[in-house]
């Protein structure tokens, strides 16, 4: 069967690579790349302009090299001037879309898909322990696109800039990781993360921290183009932090709650910017933030 190619105006729907059909998902935001996913659900397909796919084939391999729970790669290649990856599915539903089915049928997250959440973050967390490099809190600031949230609200762009300074002072403390930039549930399987594209280095703490947090930037009301479907108890919310302070002791570092209030300022420079075509949700971001961190 020939294999049909992304077109200029968009992706196709379907395509068939390897003899393997697979089903568009989704197209990425920046528009060069899509995922697919096979027939039965066991594959997924990553394809698009050669530089950005094997820019996060590269990422992808350094990951399972090290020991991050992320897909096992099944296959790569090129074909019609794109490059493409295969990797295995990582289970049936997203955590995210679990925890909101919970929340929706019993009004809390099922014990059962909060421990997955729980051993999914411990595993990440402890790797990327291992992948320590050199601090750069310019790479940082590029990766949160701090530049992109002073540009937004410029009329807060000194306060900002000073927030994040106290910020660096604190998080300085701990190593330089690899890291996945949009952690959170809903990019987490019982067995692994997904959707790496946004990764960057950073403090180390700044993922495992931001999967607990990044579920205040959505508004709890359906009025918005974008709300909350789960939240965490506070019970939940202590337990994730032990384990949390658990990891960074381990290692030789202070607990990571302490710095909980840094690394939400910094996760909130990046859920902020970006949302034009959502203007409800942008709005209430925009307020929640300068509430919480600016006023």
């Amino acid at each position: 069967m020939k294999e049909e190619l992304p077109g200029a105006l968009g992706f196709q729907e379907e395509l068939t690579i390897g003899g393997g059909l697979f089903q568009l998902v989704t197209s990425q935001r920046d528009g060069e790349s899509a995922v697919y996913r096979s027939e039965d659900g066991s594959r997924y397909l990553r394809i698009g302009k050669t530089e950005r796919i094997r820019k996060d084939l590269e990422l992808h391999k350094q990951m399972e090299a090290a020991g991050f729970p992320v897909a096992t790669l099944v296959g790569e290649g090129e074909t019609g001037g794109k490059h493409y990856f295969i990797e295995s599915s990582l289970g049936e539903g997203r955590l995210g879309d679990l925890f909101g089915d919970d929340v929706s049928r019993d009004g809390a997250i099922a014990e059962e898909h909060f421990s997955k959440f729980l051993s999914v973050v411990e595993r990440f967390g402890r790797a990327q322990l291992t992948t320590v490099v050199p601090p750069d809190f310019d790479e940082f600031a590029r990766g949160i696109h701090l530049d992109w949230l002073s540009a937004e609200l410029p009329e807060y762009e000194k306060a900002i800039g000073k927030r994040f300074q106290e910020a660096v002072e604190r998080l300085s403390i701990f190593p330089f990781v690899l890291t996945h930039g949009d952690f959170n549930p809903m990019n987490l399987y019982s067995e692994g993360v997904i959707d790496l594209e946004d990764s960057f280095r950073g403090p180390f703490g700044y993922d495992i921290m931001t999967a607990l947090v990044h579920i205040g930037y959505f508004p709890d009301s359906a009025e918005y183009e974008y709300s909350a479907r789960y939240g965490f108890t506070p019970q939940q919310a202590n337990r994730y932090r032990a384990m949390a302070d658990t990891i960074s002791q381990e290692a030789g570092f202070p607990p990571l709650s302490r710095f909980e209030a840094d690394f939400d300022f910094c996760r909130g420079a990046w859920s902020l910017v970006r949302m034009h075509k959502w203007p409800k949700t942008q709005q209430f971001r925009y307020n929640f933030f300068i509430k919480k961190f600016l006023s």
